[in-house]
This record gives structure tokens, sequence and C-alpha cells, in this order.
């Protein structure tokens, strides 16, 4: 059961991510952008975390000055930069093709870590990555809706899966430098904080102010910081340790499925045929990559070191 563990990491980093949306959606009513959100998460991230590790583990601030670099790739490319581009690709095409375009990120993953991380493409990945990736177009409505995709969207979406790839990439680079999980998120969130205060900008102090004004934005940011951040971010670095970035990433295409059972659950929303359909997909994908993914990984690393 232990080869299955990082998988399990993954798998469940991606469920406490698909609750965003009641975050989201609760803190929106109050007027606070998606950027805005972006910000208020990152502060009272680097805030909660801070204090957590101030008490309980304070060698979890040593770090490197030569890997900073890193985390600072992370939060501005990989954090802020990738909401950015997600909430101009929403604006420009809908949640429904902006979601589909954000999980053609295994993709990139895939690329970046063939060319420069010596991984080897196998066809079960591959296969994985297309399934999920098709599932994901039924699961959030981009088929079966008749959504329309415009050249700005396409240009934003391909970003956002872009920057949404690097957190993998990269995290799995101080992994193995030997950081702890709380360190790689602090500081990656220490730089999401500084650039996303920047894309903020003139709003900044109106922003701070809505968080501040009553109960309910103030503990919605809050959770959304524990529950949607801290814990999911340390969830998957942690299971970086054991598997592959362009394996984790599939593996998290689960998130629209979850999101989807918040809709039900919470919402009342009720999803298509083509939704549950695609669910099926993606967790087939998710199913083949662990069930027959991992033998080839494990043959490919003998490979390597002979």
């Amino acid at each position: 059961m232990k080869k299955y563990l990082g998988s399990s990491f993954i798998f469940f980093s991606a469920v406490f991510w698909g609750s965003s949306g009641i975050f989201v959606n609760t803190l929106k009513e109050f007027g606070i952008s998606g950027i805005g959100i972006v910000f208020g998460r990152a502060v009272f991230t680097v805030l909660i975390l801070g204090l957590g590790l101030l008490i309980f583990d304070r060698k979890a601030f040593i770090i490197k000055r030569r890997d900073l670099w890193i985390c600072a790739v992370i939060g501005i490319a990989s954090i802020v930069f990738f909401n950015y581009c997600y909430y101009k690709t929403m604006g420009y095409t809908g949640l429904s093709v902006a979601a589909v375009l954000m999980y053609t990120a295994p993709v990139f993953v895939m690329i970046i870590s063939v060319l420069f991380l010596g991984e080897r493409l196998s066809l079960i990945k591959v296969l994985s990555c297309l399934v999920a990736i098709v599932g994901c177009a039924f699961v959030t409505g981009l088929i079966g809706t008749g959504a329309s995709l415009n050249a700005p969207g396409l240009i934003f979406g391909i970003c956002t899966a872009f920057g949404y790839s690097l957190y993998g990439i990269f995290s799995s680079i101080l992994v193995k430098k030997g950081y702890k999980t709380t360190t790689i998120t602090f500081y990656s969130f220490v730089f999401a904080v500084l650039g996303s205060a920047v894309v903020v900008g003139r709003e900044l102090p109106g922003v701070c102010q809505t968080f501040f004004s009553g109960t309910v934005p103030f503990v919605t940011i809050v959770l959304m910081s524990l529950i949607n951040t801290i814990i999911p971010y340390i969830l998957y670095s942690s299971g970086l340790k054991t598997v592959r970035p362009s394996t984790a990433i599939i593996i998290a295409t689960v998130e629209p499925i979850v999101a989807t059972i918040f809709d039900i659950t919470v919402y009342k929303k009720f999803p298509s045929v083509f939704a549950y359909f695609g669910m099926v997909l993606i967790l087939s994908a998710v199913l083949v990559l662990n069930l027959f993914g991992n033998g080839e990984n494990e043959r490919n690393e003998t490979a390597r070191k002979r």
C-alpha cells in the first residue's frame, strides 16, 4: 500500500481544492474580485502557516537563499499568474471552457518533464492524460452545451495551463533538495502575497477592509486558507516525494468531479448525463495510471540507475 500513499496525497489535495467554489462564491457576494481573493488567501496562508511554524517547527523557516528563486517562480508564476490568467479566461470564454483549458496542464508537465527532468514518456501516461482531458470537457460542460472559444480566451487559457503546470515541476525540485513541504508552501505564498499585491494595485485597501468588515468574509477567507490552500498544497508537495509531476497532475484532474459533488450537495445543481460520463472517464484514467503506470515508472527508474 505504501506505493499508493503518494497518489493518495495527490488525490486528497484535489478533493480539498475542489471545495474552492464554495469559498469563492461566498466572498464574491461581498464584491471581492478574483485576484483580490487570491491576495487574501495568500496573506492569510502566510499568517496562519507562519504562526504554526513559529510555534511547532521553527526549523521549517530555514531555506538557502540560492533556492528562494524557485519559491518565487511557484508563488508568482504558478499561483498569481495562473489565477490571473484563469479569471481572464473565464471572462472571455465562460467557466466550462476555462476549466478545460486549465486541465490541459498535464500536456505541459509531460513536455517539461521529458525535456528537462529526464522522464520517459509512456503510452499509459499519454493515454491517461488524453482521457482525463476529455473527461474534464464532459464534466465542465464544454461537450454537450455548445460552449464557444475565442482567440483571447485561448491565449489566456494556454497561459493558465502553463502556470498551473509549473507548481508540480518546481515543487518537486525543492522536495528533492530535502525541503519540508511546509517550507515550500510558506515561502511560495510569501512571494504570492507580493505578486498579487502588485496585480490588485489600488484596490488593495478596499480588499483588505472587506475581509475584516464582518464575521462571514473573515471566517470564509480563514477557512479557505486552511482547507483550500494550506492542507492541499502540503498534501500535494508530500505526494511529489514519490509521484512524478506528470503523474500527479493527471491524478489531480479529479478536482472537477469533487467540485460537481459540492454543486450537488451545497447548491442543488445536478449535472447532466455528459458530466457523469466525464466523471467515469477521469476516474478510469486515474485508476489505470495508478494500477499500471507505477510499475512502468519503477522500471524506468531501475533502467536509469543501471
